[in-house]
C-alpha cells in the first residue's frame, strides 16, 4: 500500500496539493465524506488549470471550452456552470485526450460519489446516509493523482505531433540508452496512460509504414524496443491490440517489415498468430537472399529477437558473397553497425572453418573483420584455430590478407598476441625440415 506522503508528492501542480492536503486532513481524522469532495474538487480544479494552460498554448477546443467558461463565470450562469461540471470529464476524456476511457470511468465514480456525500437530502432516506468506507476514500484518491493530479498538461494528440517532429530530426537520439532516457522524460515518465498508449500504437504501426524510407522505420523500431523496455505490460497489451488487426492483412512485403520491425522487440513473436508465424517461417525460407541482405538490410547492425533470428542465421552463408561482392571492408563495416551483434559471430567463425574456395573464405573474414568490435578474445582464437584447419584461407594470400586486416582492428592483449603467435609458428612448423622431408 502506498503511504499518503508518497500519494501526495506526486501531484505536480501547488495548487491541486492543497485541495489535497485538505483531503488526507479530512481522511486522517475520519471525515470521509469532506475527503471524497475535497478530492473531487482537486480533480476538477486541476483538469481547468491543465485546460486554461492548453488553451493558452494554442489548442483550439481548449481555448473553445475556456471562453464558455469564462462567459459563464463573468455572468453568474450557475445552470451553465454545473453542466460544465457534469460534462468535464468527457471534455479531458474526448476533446482534450488528457484521459483514457479507463481513467474517465474511475473519476466518473469519484464523481457520483462525491455527489452523495455533497447532496444528502437527495437521497430517498434521509437516515441512510452514504458512508464511504477508508478503503473506499484511499482508492478513489489514488486514481485521482494517477489519472490526473500527477501528470503534466500535455493532450495526446499534441505530444504524438512532437514525437513526429522528434523522430524525423536530426536530434533524434541514435544512441539506445539516451533514447531511451529521452522517451521518459518527454513521454512515459509524466505521460498520462492515454498518451502512453497512443504512443505505442503509433510506433508500432510506424514500422509498417512502407511509404516511409528505412531509417524512419528502424527509428520506430528503435522505439518500440525501448518502450517495451521501460513499460514492457503497457507494451504488451497496446501491441498486441495493433497487431491482431493487423496481421491477418499482410502481404508478403508486409511480413517482412514486421520482421525488420516489431520482432526485433522481445515478446513480439509470442503476440503473433500461429498462422502467422507459419508464414513468416516459409517466408524467410523461401524469399531471394537478395531482397533479406539488400533490399531489407536484415543483416544490418542487429538482428531481430528469437526465434527469427535463426531463421536469418540460417541463410548468414546466402548472405555474405551477396553482400561482400557488393561492398569493401570500409563499406561493410558501417552496414553492420558500430556495435555489431554478437549473434553473428560463431555463425562466423562456423563458416571460416567451412569455406570451400579462397573467394568464399575471403568473403567470410570480410564480414569477420565488419563484427571485429564484438569480437572478444576467445572468439579471436577460435577463429584463429578454424582458419588455421582450412587450406582455403591459410594457404590463401586473399584469407591471410584479410587476416592481417584483423590482427590491427580486432581484441589486443596478451591473450590476443598469445593466439597470433600460435597462428605465426604455423609457418615456421611448415618450413622447418623433418625425417621425412629433408
Amino acid at each position: 500500500m502506498r503511504a499518503l506522503e508518497d500519494i501526495r508528492n506526486q501531484v505536480r501542480s501547488a495548487k491541486s496539493r492543497r485541495y489535497i492536503d485538505e483531503a488526507i486532513a479530512a481522511y486522517s481524522g475520519g471525515a470521509y465524506r469532506s475527503a471524497l469532495i475535497a478530492i473531487w474538487i482537486a480533480v476538477a480544479a486541476d483538469l481547468i488549470e491543465k485546460l486554461r494552460f492548453l488553451a493558452d498554448e494554442g489548442d483550439a477546443n481548449a481555448k473553445a471550452h475556456r471562453d464558455k467558461l469564462d462567459a459563464a463565470i463573468k455572468d453568474n450562469k450557475i445552470n451553465e456552470l454545473q453542466k460544465f461540471e457534469r460534462e468535464l470529464l468527457t471534455k479531458a476524456h474526448q476533446d482534450l485526450q488528457l484521459i483514457g476511457s479507463h481513467e474517465r470511468d474511475q473519476l466518473l465514480r469519484l464523481y457520483e460519489d462525491r455527489h452523495l456525500c455533497a447532496h444528502p437530502a437527495f437521497i430517498p432516506d434521509s437516515d441512510d446516509l452514504f458512508n464511504p468506507t477508508a478503503e473506499s476514500v484511499r482508492a478513489h484518491l489514488r486514481a485521482a493523482v494517477d489519472a490526473v493530479l500527477s501528470h503534466q498538461a500535455v493532450t495526446g494528440r499534441k505530444a504524438l505531433e512532437r514525437f513526429g517532429r522528434d523522430i524525423a530530426s536530426a536530434s533524434f537520439p541514435r544512441d539506445d540508452s539516451r533514447l531511451a532516457d529521452h522517451l521518459r522524460a518527454g513521454y512515459m515518465d509524466h505521460g498520462t496512460p492515454q498518451l502512453r498508449a497512443n504512443l505505442i500504437k503509433v510506433v508500432c504501426k510506424e514500422t509498417f509504414n512502407q511509404e516511409k524510407d528505412s531509417t524512419w522505420r528502424w527509428n520506430h523500431t528503435r522505439t518500440a524496443r525501448e518502450l517495451q523496455k521501460i513499460a514492457p505490460g503497457e507494451f504488451e497489451e497496446h501491441a498486441r491490440s495493433v497487431l491482431e488487426r493487423k496481421q491477418n492483412e499482410l502481404d508478403d512485403e508486409g511480413l517482412i517489415a514486421l520482421v525488420a520491425g516489431l520482432c526485433y522487440v522481445p515478446g513480439v513473436w509470442e503476440l503473433l498468430h500461429a498462422g502467422t508465424r507459419a508464414r513468416i517461417e516459409e517466408l524467410l525460407k523461401n524469399v531471394p537472399a537478395n531482397q533479406l541482405v539488400i533490399v531489407h538490410q536484415l543483416y544490418n547492425g542487429a538482428l531481430p529477437a528469437a526465434p527469427v533470428d535463426r531463421m536469418l542465421l540460417d541463410r548468414l552463408s546466402e548472405a555474405i558473397p551477396l553482400v561482400s561482392r557488393q561492398m569493401h571492408f570500409a563499406q561493410l563495416t558501417p552496414f553492420l553497425g558500430d556495435v555489431p551483434d554478437r549473434r553473428l559471430i560463431p555463425p562466423l567463425i562456423e563458416l571460416v572453418a567451412d569455406a570451400s574456395s579462397y573467394e568464399g573464405g575471403e568473403a567470410v573474414l570480410k564480414w569477420v573483420n565488419a563484427v571485429s568490435p564484438s569480437l572478444t578474445k576467445d572468439d579471436l582464437q577460435q577463429l584463429l584455430t578454424a582458419a588455421a584447419s582450412n587450406n582455403q584461407i591459410s594457404g590463401s594470400v586473399l584469407g591471410t590478407r584479410q587476416l592481417e586486416f584483423l590482427r590491427h582492428i580486432g581484441p589486443q592483449g596478451e591473450q590476443a598476441t598469445a593466439a597470433w603467435a600460435k597462428w605465426d609458428t604455423r609457418w615456421t612448423q611448415d618450413a622447418e625440415p623433418t625425417a621425412s622431408n629433408p
